[in-house]
């Protein structure tokens, strides 16, 4: 009794990375103990200084702008005081301390065998709120300090409070979850290359320049300067280097740091498309955002803002916000009330004070208060919800969703909330947006009854980015649903979706069939020429088992693969690829890799304990069941693997016993 893989196809996995905030540095600068001088194809960079003469203005918002100060060097007149006098730092059931010793800082905290030693950091990332630092490490790899220095309380803090994080945790700030090189310096440089050699386990990391710099946004400019240079009166019309990019160009560029997503390919330039490097993560069933959009976890502001309404109408980051100094070009209700004013033809007019229902020069009156709610992340650093959703007590009170009146008057109770929106604004309440929300909610609880309502709302839903939402929220109801009926009628939702218009409803539509495997291969088959890398990769992995690598939706598959194996979730996908592909023996290692590198993950356990059943290594696979068992105790699916090899072994009386803990 072979046990048999399963693997949901739409698992992708998500890169995190740490939100922009600032720094210096000029063109081939070693990068202050971070990497090695830039080269190869990094001389097409000319460096953010030598804009400086000619874009004087746009040169000096920019320096002293958070995007500029991304990651800097070590300076005395602004670390001095981060480690003078000597600190020491209380967090979890740690203590760690902060020095410095003669011309060196020190930081001595828990190192990868969970001791105590000192470590000196090569530069910061990070300058507000909240910044920390860098660690060199072997290998070619950096850490970032889970210790963070917050410069308005001149106080050291654990980013992550009280989790405790330990040594050999995936998350601890010496495991993978908090390497710069694949989860930091992608934002807080100038075209960063990862360059990291899977067989070596090693990287030689290259960038143009510290910080988010003039490049960053507007690509390579060493052809620029040198005709600027050459032809001295020939302007802005006579110069053939100058791209002109779209708004929907900028909005990637923006979407490539301040998104949560997957890097498929660590290539992105501006001026290319965002959903051809980008797998962006959007609500299902996992708990990143609440079902009406919310941010739960933190998501970097893109990927809520693709799910408003003012981004499906439209409004472009630079809209509000400056690009050169990031920050907003008037005060926010000024802003909304640009657009939002009764002489704007076809937009909602808005009168601020009779709107609201507070006084103008008090709390509560701004747009941003009940529309772009704060949620706090890493401790002390809070960003604004970019969904621009409306607040609704009933649907907090219903299924626990927030709302901006009771974040604010937390002394009052939900029943005042709904009270006083329901007298100010009546029947509006009732608006679309809240059967959306009520809707999916009930998915989340895994509400049968919900999935008509949810198949009827998705046929009238504007937005792609919800119509993607709605398929990944019934994605799993495609092999799971007991009711044959009715996964047949969302078999078939989603086949109809593969000819969406939106490319992301494309890729939910994908992803929810792959578990289909040959039954849609035909289906798919079409989607490997699609426009967007998103849909080709999306479609190449569901015909992983038999697509011809070679092919050029094979090449980008096999890219996409290999980029990620420096994470565990890319050396796990990468060993299902093998095991689905005939190559159990090969996967082995690879599997060994995501364990080893994140032991808390039980279903990497698993699909190892899979493999190692397929090439009859049952003792193996027991002990890697046993230890998924131990991380997820209370998940039948360990047990119950446990119980099939154990009467594969004849060993009956304890696959009795294993089936029955399943039960």
């Amino acid at each position: 009794m072979r046990m048999r893989l399963k693997w949901f196809g739409w698992l992708w996995f998500v890169v995190l990375l740490v939100g922009v905030v600032g720094c210096q540095s000029g063109t081939g600068q070693p990068a202050s103990g971070t990497a090695k001088p830039a080269a190869g194809d990094l001389s097409a960079y000319a460096g953010s200084a030598s804009c400086a003469d000619c874009h004087k203005q746009a040169y000096d918002e920019w320096r002293t702008s958070n995007h500029a100060n991304a990651q800097r060097d070590l300076s005395p007149a602004i670390d001095d005081e981060v480690f003078t006098p000597k600190r020491t730092i209380h967090h979890g059931s740690q203590i760690s301390f902060a020095e410095k010793d003669g011309d060196k800082y020190i930081l001595t905290t828990a190192g990868p065998n969970g001791q105590p030693q000192p470590f000196t950091p090569s530069a910061a990332l990070g300058v507000f709120p909240l910044w920390q630092y860098i660690i060199p490490g072997p290998n070619g790899r950096f850490q970032l300090t889970e210790l963070a220095w917050d410069p308005a309380r001149k106080e050291w803090f654990n980013v992550y409070g009280e989790e405790d994080r330990q040594a050999g945790e995936w998350g601890h700030w010496t495991g993978r979850g908090m390497n710069w090189n694949s989860m930091c310096a992608p934002c807080h440089t100038t075209a960063f290359q990862k360059n990291y050699d899977a067989l070596a386990d090693r990287y030689t990391s290259r960038y143009v320049e510290q910080g988010v710099g003039c490049e960053s946004c507007h690509g390579p400019m060493r052809k620029h300067v040198e005709f600027q240079k050459s032809h001295p009166e020939g302007g802005y019309f006579g110069d053939p280097t100058i791209r002109k990019l779209s708004a929907d160009n900028y909005m990637a560029v923006c979407g490539a740091c301040h998104s949560r997503h997957g890097d498929m390919t660590g290539k992105f330039q501006p001026g290319e498309q965002f959903l051809d490097h980008f797998d962006p993560v959007l609500p299902d069933l996992s708990n990143i955002f609440h079902p009406d959009g919310q941010v739960l976890d933190e998501d970097f502001e893109y990927n809520v803002f693709m799910l408003s309404y003012m981004h499906d109408s439209g409004v472009r980051c630079n809209n509000c916000h400056s690009p050169h100094t990031s920050k907003i070009r008037r005060p926010a209700s000024e802003l909304c009330l640009e657009c939002h004013q009764a002489s704007m033809g076809g937009r909602i007019p808005i009168d601020q004070a009779a709107h609201g229902f507070h006084p103008l020069d008090k709390a509560g009156s701004q747009c941003t208060d009940c529309h772009y709610p704060r949620t706090v992340y890493m401790q002390r650093h809070w960003r604004h919800d970019h969904g621009m959703t409306i607040p609704d007590p009933q649907l907090t009170k219903e299924f626990g969703i927030p709302n901006a009146c009771n974040r604010c008057h937390q002394d009052q109770t939900v029943d005042w909330a709904i009270e006083w929106t329901e007298k100010w604004y009546g029947p509006r309440m009732d608006r679309p947006t809240r059967q959306r929300a009520r809707v999916l909610a009930r998915l989340k609880r895994n509400d049968a009854a919900a999935v008509p309502e949810a198949l009827e709302l998705l046929k009238t839903e504007h937005n792609g980015a919800w119509r993607a939402v709605y398929l990944k929220m019934l994605a799993p109801l495609v092999v799971e649903s007991p009711d044959a009926d009715l996964r047949q009628t969302v078999r078939q939702a989603m086949l109809d979706r593969l000819g969406d218009s939106s490319p992301l409803v494309q890729a939910a539509a994908i992803d929810a069939l792959d578990p289909l495997g040959d039954a849609v291969a035909d289906n798919l088959k079409p989607a490997l020429q699609a426009p967007y890398r998103l849909v080709r990769a999306k479609a190449a992995w569901a015909l992983r088992r038999q697509i011809d690598l070679q092919s050029p939706a094979g090449q980008e598959l096999s890219a996409l693969l290999t980029y990620n194996l420096d994470q565990p979730t890319g050396a796990f996908r990468w060993a299902n690829f093998l095991t689905e592909t005939g190559r159990p023996d090969q996967a082995l290692a690879w599997y060994a890799k995501a364990v080893a590198w994140d032991g808390g993950s039980a279903p990497f356990r698993h699909s190892y304990a899979v493999a190692l059943s397929q090439l009859h290594r049952l003792d193996e696979a027991l002990e890697q069941l046993a230890a998924a068992a131990r991380v997820a105790p209370n998940d039948a699916l360990y047990p119950y693997s446990m119980g099939l090899i154990l009467a594969e072994m004849n060993r009956l009386p304890e696959a009795r016993d294993a089936l029955k803990k399943a039960v």
